[in-house]
């Protein structure tokens, strides 16, 4: 029975001592991280790959490639629209209670790629370049908001890996998965 008791003992004070080692949950998001992240609008599907940094004194620089993919209607003929974004930005981030706060002081966007497709087997019609390109991009951006602060709930939080989860003005849920870097 004695020997139960050390046993369990010497259990409870490793437990309490790895609980004691746990670095708080801010602690363990400093770095830089590779994300992905899938979305759906108006039909229409959003890939996004990027990498962030988060920095110890609360800041944040975030750089990322995405592909819009959707298909329309254009003078009564139906196309499928590729179109390459890069954004960049920066701001501040805290966590509160397993959610991440971010609020943007930079941020930019530019269309790099419109390309116009066949749907109905994927052959290659056209490709908006120059000053047509620039005019797209102008409009693309106007419709989005990227100054506004945005929170992701954290889903899953390891070492070397997190996964978080979001919801846009539309209601829509935007799941992330970041990957350590450094």
């Amino acid at each position: 029975m004695k020997q139960k008791l050390q046993i369990v003992t010497a259990i409870v004070a490793i437990l309490i001592g790895l609980t004691a080692c746990q670095k708080a949950t801010k602690d363990q998001l400093i770095g830089t991280w590779h994300y992905t992240a899938a979305t759906t609008i108006n039909g229409g599907t959003i890939n996004i790959e990027g990498t962030e940094t988060n920095k110890e004194d609360g800041t944040y620089s975030d750089l990322a490639n995405a592909i819009c993919t959707f298909d329309t209607e254009i003078d009564g003929v139906n196309v499928q629209i590729k179109m390459g974004i890069s954004m960049k930005g920066s701001g501040e981030w805290t966590v509160n209670d397993k959610e991440i706060v971010s609020s943007p002081t930079s941020s930019g966007v530019k269309v790099t790629y419109m390309r116009y497709y066949d749907p109905s087997d994927g052959s290659f019609l056209m490709e908006l370049t120059g000053r047509e390109l620039l005019e797209a991009s102008d409009v693309f951006v106007q419709d989005l908001n990227l100054m506004e602060a945005s929170t992701e709930r954290i889903l899953m939080l390891q070492e070397n890996k997190y996964v978080t989860e979001s919801i846009d003005d539309d209601g829509r849920k935007i799941t992330a998965t970041y990957t350590r870097v450094r």
